[in-house]
């Protein structure tokens, strides 16, 4: 099996990128500049100490989606690249436009290019931007979110290239496997023709509540040949959802409460429904789109998240007389994911103090219910004196399904014992303790006499 090692970057390269930042990143949304840093991903393949080996070349680009079309406007663009020693990738105008599903700020936006290999299938692609030319060299460009609110997968098709860059550059490469090196600061012409989205990387819903994971996809000529599939995998577990394929006009459906529009795939949208979602349901789902020769996918997470519902078995003023004990006791049930961080705290009020956290709390192990959620109890002894009165205790519960921890409240009065309590204690005591003294003298005496012999 190939190796796999990443290569350290060069300091000119470092340089060109600090360059390249002061450049041209700019707080703006890509529709307006029409360009956006990426990073270039080619792959190596060279022979060394264990066998073959490959390394992954990674170097700054550029990728400018509007194309100068004037004299002035390319020799600018070239001094602009040769100022920031970058590759740069410009999309021609046409029909698929990729800034219209990856608008944003362009700090947001992470962007790296990669060739793209049809693994020698050759089928000419009809749109109208490459109809006519004979270079058969693929790029794609994937531009994600920072924050996951959609990755964007464009496929790009070279283009001779205008003003006279070298008709080595528009050289038809008869092998798919032969690689024609890109040279520092080469600038190639490129159409977008094909795209693959989503706007939904991850999505997370509540248990019986429907889901739509988006996919969707654009191609620059119509009718076009498209095959689009979903499948789930999850702990090792993948199975085929849906499949549909415009050349046959048959659609398959192999998961109950999953479905697709099949008359919306036509129209670019291949969009994933979920009815009634369960535990079963969180996993990850694919959706691939296929238009020979290019095949594009993404990968969506479905999280399942269920908030806790938090209860305290007291109510919300406990009222005990002062050496009394009482068990408090938090209820958290219904949530999923597992993980759960409870709390009792302590508050006295009046001191401007902050609350502290309960040392002695105990907790049971989890409880798991049949839909798959779970519930733990939290609780402590309170030892009643006369320094709990109006104390506050709080019950909080942290959990990934809640913006803001969950906090239930109940307040202890402690009464002190009534002054007759006190004399009948004191009676008590005076009687007590000299009959205890009286009990232990006789009990001597029996065991001395017990002790003599009876001659």
């Amino acid at each position: 099996m190939a190796a796999l090692r990443t290569p350290m970057l060069c300091p000119w390269l470092l340089l060109a990128g600090v360059i390249w930042h002061s450049e041209f990143s700019t707080s703006a949304m890509l529709k307006e500049v029409h360009k956006v840093h990426c990073t270039l991903i080619e792959e190596h393949t060279y022979s060394g100490e264990r066998g073959l080996e490959i390394e992954y070349l990674r170097r700054n680009a550029m990728l400018l989606l509007k194309s100068p079309l004037t004299e002035e406007d390319w020799q600018r663009h070239m001094r602009e690249i040769a100022a920031a020693n970058i590759i740069s990738f410009i999309v021609k105008d046409a029909a698929v436009d990729i800034s219209q599903h990856a608008d944003d700020d362009i700090d947001n936006l992470l962007c790296e290019i990669k060739r793209y290999s049809t693994a020698g299938i050759q089928v000419h692609w009809p749109g109208p931007a490459t109809r006519n030319d004979n270079v058969e060299s693929w790029f794609s460009c994937t531009i994600k979110h920072k924050d996951e609110k959609f990755i964007v997968t464009s496929f790009l098709k070279q283009l001779p290239s205008p003003l006279g860059q070298g008709e080595e550059d528009t050289a038809k490469v008869q092998d798919y496997n032969s690689v024609k090196p890109i040279r520092d600061q080469e600038t190639l012409v490129l159409a977008a023709v094909f795209i693959v989205y989503t706007r939904t990387p991850t999505i997370q819903q509540s248990l019986t509540r429907d889901a739509t994971l988006d996919c969707g996809f654009e191609v620059d000529h119509s009718p076009a040949d498209v095959m689009v599939e979903w499948r789930f995998q999850h702990k090792g577990e993948r199975k085929k959802l849906f499949s549909y394929s415009t050349r046959t006009g048959t659609a398959e459906t192999l998961a109950k409460g999953a479905s697709v529009s099949v008359k919306k795939i036509p129209k670019g949208v291949a969009s994933l429904h979920l009815s009634s979602i369960t535990i079963g349901n969180e996993g990850a789902y694919v959706c691939s789109v296929y238009v020979p020769p290019l095949y594009g996918s993404h990968d969506l997470q479905l999280e399942v998240i269920e908030s806790p519902m938090v209860t305290i078995h007291s109510s919300q003023e406990l009222v005990l007389q002062e050496g009394d004990t009482e068990k408090l006791v938090c209820e958290i049930n219904g949530y999923y994911p597992l993980d759960v961080e409870v709390e009792w705290l302590r508050e006295v009020p009046g001191k401007h103090l902050l609350p502290f956290v309960v040392k002695n709390v105990l907790f049971t192990s989890h409880r798991h219910y049949n839909n798959g959620t779970f519930g733990i109890s939290a609780f402590f002894l309170l030892h009643a004196s006369l320094i709990d009165d109006g104390v506050v205790y709080t019950c909080r519960v942290s959990h990934i399904s809640l913006r803001v921890p969950i906090r239930k409240k109940i307040t202890v009065h402690v009464k002190a014992l009534p002054s007759y309590v006190m004399v009948y204690v004191v009676i008590v005591l005076i009687i007590l303790v000299p009959l205890l003294i009286y009990l232990l003298n006789v009990i001597n005496k029996a065991k001395e006499a017990r002790k003599r012999k009876p001659y």
